[in-house]
């Protein structure tokens, strides 16, 4: 059953920023596991969030996200996913295990991306090289599980898990590899397929891109 007084997923981004500028920050920043940034000269108030290996601000006054190195702007739908982690994680209890992306609401209408931006890309890059899998999660902030295959699971949020599993071809019964990207439970209490498709896109471009950092021992 969903929590009551969760902020759905169906909330407009201005109804959200309006609930979230109304939180106590210092509670969003205990509960959610981040920082808050007070108003200061020109800019309004921020969160500084980790997502993954990397730190992104977000600003409270539009809802726009960057990352804080290279100050990439986020895409509009990544910064909504932040939101919806700010604004429920609060009231939210991680949860141990893990579900699909067809545990989401409305998951269906995203299948296809799913496979296009997320499976596939992630087959082609590490089907036949496990080692380079490994040696991308361990830099993405991974962390080795032991579950199915290859697994890694990583602090997408602080306070919000994903999972990567991957069967390289030569461990299949048919030689073909396989992947599965799943996501904390309580996850689908307040994101939609929508939000569960943007981050499990995100996750494996980090992983593509972090294929050629230099390598670091395992986190156990």
């Amino acid at each position: 059953m969903p929590l009551r007084n969760v902020v759905y997923p169906v909330m407009a981004l201005h109804d959200l920023l309006s609930y979230l500028r109304a939180l106590d920050p210092k509670e969003v920043s205990r509960k959610c596991e981040v920082a808050y940034l007070p108003p200061k000269e020109e800019k309004g108030p921020r969160y500084l969030v980790n997502v993954l290996d990397l730190t992104y601000c977000f600003h409270l006054t539009d809802g726009t996200a960057e990352e804080v190195v290279k100050k990439e702007p986020a895409d509009l739908s990544f910064s909504a996913v932040i939101a919806k982690y700010l604004a429920n994680q609060i009231r939210c209890e991680p949860q141990k295990g893990w579900v699909g992306i067809e545990r989401f609401a409305n998951a269906q209408a995203y299948h296809s991306d799913y496979v296009r931006k997320v499976l596939r890309p992630m087959i082609e890059a590490f089907g036949t090289k496990a080692d380079l899998f490994t040696h991308s999660a361990i830099a993405t902030g991974g962390r080795r599980e032991k579950l199915g295959g290859i697994s890694f699971s990583f602090k997408f949020f602080p306070r919000l898990l994903t999972l990567v599993q991957l069967w390289p071809s030569s461990d299949t019964v048919l030689g073909r590899a396989e992947v599965s990207v799943k996501f904390s439970p309580h996850a689908v209490q307040y994101l939609e397929g929508r939000d569960a498709m943007t981050m499990a896109e995100f996750l494996v471009k980090r992983l593509l891109h972090n294929r050629t950092t230099r390598r670091r021992s395992v986190s156990t």
